[in-house]
């Protein structure tokens, strides 16, 4: 595709995956104009052509115009006998992190280097490196580093699971021994010391590259049982996606399950052996899409403003969009970029997924999780029986709400509401009769939110996310997405039990379409720069922030 294509799609190839917004020019600035900045940030950082977040209703009906499909005029009948349909799909297959197999490998050759460099200081000194002086101990450690060294230099590390092997790993370990050998005359604090230095120094690589090898095969043979694929539907069924669903079911990169085309009447029944299951609407009602990993957009060159249309119309789902790009992988550059069967793409809609990010958010909640609980055990037995006293019906309050990338979960509450299984979902108002007198209280002071702890746990919510909202939830009569065209984009990491929204005044029901527009904007402006410190922050304003204003209706 030409570069003014990609232009006009928005892929910006060299835009920074993280997000940092910029602070006013001056004090003086216009708040219009800080605002518009702001929001051009924030669709940068999600891929998007721009917000439209905050447009009156005459310009939000125009918009919607996008999202609709045009009908086909005089299709003829569809080549197949059965409607196409998308295969049953009802949780997220296994996928590792690619970059997962370079960071064990190096962790495990720092942990070896550690042990070679006590090994040697035991012999040769006497002692472990922690009886040792500072310089002693680091003529052991920079000379067991020589063999880290030598990985380096021979792009050891520079890997992929499909495509790693041990001949590098080899000359490595090889090259740090030599390169360890020289650095052990001149760093040793003794002869005795750089005699077992040495002595051990061979020895070390040897194991490392035995070991290297074996990683080696492991990573090569993960790929083809599926470790490292992603679950990926495809948009177009063109020749360039015959040949991507070719190449990536041989290397195993990728598990390509359907493909989408607006033009199914068109289009045969299969495309390398995967199925032509209906279009973009049907892809969208598709229950099986909260467990797709990612959207790939194949296309011919040419189709400029097809392109522009789907991914408008895919901007309503959480998921990561990405553009099969026609150059040559390695003539494109960015951050925005990488590569999938052979071939670059470029991230359209959606943000990337961080897999380092990930990790330390689930530890945190593990963590921070077990120590809330351990803490409100005592209190959350007390409003336990509270609330059994007060009115009957059951203690807790299960609903169904949308997680991460739009599953559905079953959200635990503490009961606050008269016991009514047949009622009708409705945002609470205020002074909403179906409040009892203990939860009246909760709802106050949030305390009926204590039993989300247990879905944080489970690995269902997070500490710190977007609050989740129930399903089938309405604002001024209209749907979500309907309000705001960006709504799903808050479902591109898991849903909290806090949130930067709820520490910013934006709390309980949402009644207007402008509070909703509210709501998103910030929960966008969470997705975009969230961190570590940035959770601690929203967790210790949240107590003062929710006990500190009784007017908000919740």
């Amino acid at each position: 595709m030409s570069q003014p294509a990609l232009k006009c799609v928005g892929a910006e190839l060299g835009q920074s995956a993280g997000l940092d917004f910029p602070a006013p020019a001056s004090d003086s600035a216009p708040t219009a104009e800080v605002e518009a900045q702001k929001m051009a940030d924030l669709a940068a950082s999600f891929c998007l052509f721009g917000l439209r977040i905050m447009l009156d209703e005459a310009a939000l009906a125009s918009a919607e115009e996008a999202y609709r499909t045009p009908p086909e005029a005089d299709a003829p009948a569809p080549a197949n006998d059965t409607a196409p349909a998308f295969p049953p799909l009802r949780q997220r297959a296994l996928h590792i992190d690619p970059t997962l197999p370079v960071k064990l490998t190096q962790a495990i050759d720092w942990l070896f280097v550690l042990l070679v460099a006590e090994l040697a200081a035991l012999w040769g000194a006497g002692g472990g490196l922690a009886y040792l002086s500072i310089s002693q101990a680091f003529g052991f450690l920079a000379t067991a580093l020589c063999l880290k060294a030598g990985f380096w230099i021979t792009d050891a590390y520079r890997f992929t699971p499909g495509r790693v092997g041990a001949e590098r790993a080899m000359g490595g370990a090889a090259l740090g021994a030599v390169i360890g050998l020289a650095a052990s005359a001149l760093l040793a604090p003794d002869a005795r010391s750089a005699a077992a230095l040495a002595a051990t120094l061979p020895l070390a690589a040897l194991l490392l590259a035995g070991i290297h090898a074996a990683l080696a095969l492991w990573i090569r043979a993960a790929p083809k049982a599926g470790a490292f694929a992603e679950t990926i539907v495809l948009i177009g069924a063109t020749p360039t996606a015959e040949r991507l669903v070719a190449r990536a079911t041989k290397s195993g990169e990728a598990r390509i399950i359907a493909i989408a085309d607006d033009r199914c009447a068109r289009s045969p029944a299969q495309v390398a052996g995967a199925p032509v299951a209906g279009n973009v609407e049907a892809l969208l009602a598709w229950e099986g899409l909260p467990h797709v990993d990612r959207i790939v957009i194949t296309v011919t060159q040419k189709a400029e403003a097809r392109v522009r249309a789907i991914i408008e119309r895919l901007r309503v789902a959480p998921n990561r969009v990405d553009l099969l790009l026609d150059y040559q992988t390695l003539s494109v550059r960015g951050a925005g970029v990488e590569r999938l069967g052979g071939a670059g793409v470029a991230c359209v809609s959606g943000r990337p997924r961080n897999y380092g990010r990930a990790l330390t958010k689930r530890t945190q909640d593990v963590i921070f999780g077990s120590a809330l609980l351990a803490l409100f055990a005592l209190p959350m037995l007390i409003i336990a029986a509270a609330i059994k006293f007060d009115s009957r019906g059951p203690v807790f309050y299960r609903q169904q709400r949308h997680g991460f990338n739009n599953r559905i979960i079953t959200v635990l509450k503490f009961r606050s509401m008269k016991h009514d299984p047949g009622a009708p979902l409705a945002q609470v108002q205020s002074g909403d009769p179906r409040i009892t007198r203990v939860g009246a209280w909760l709802r106050r002071t949030s305390l009926d939110e204590l039993p989300q702890l247990f879905n944080v746990l489970k690995g269902e919510m997070s500490l710190v996310g977007p609050r989740p909202h129930a399903v089938g939830m309405k604002t001024a009569d209209r749907e979500l997405n309907q309000i705001v065209a960006e709504y799903a984009q808050r479902h591109c990491v898991k849903p909290g039990l806090t949130g930067w929204a709820q520490v910013n005044g934006s709390r309980g029901p949402v009644h207007t379409a402008q509070a909703l527009r509210r709501r998103v904007q910030l929960d966008l402006e969470y997705v975009a720069k969230a961190s570590f410190w940035l959770d601690v922050q929203i967790l210790l304003r949240t107590a003062p922030a929710l006990l500190g204003d009784a007017k908000v209706t919740r």
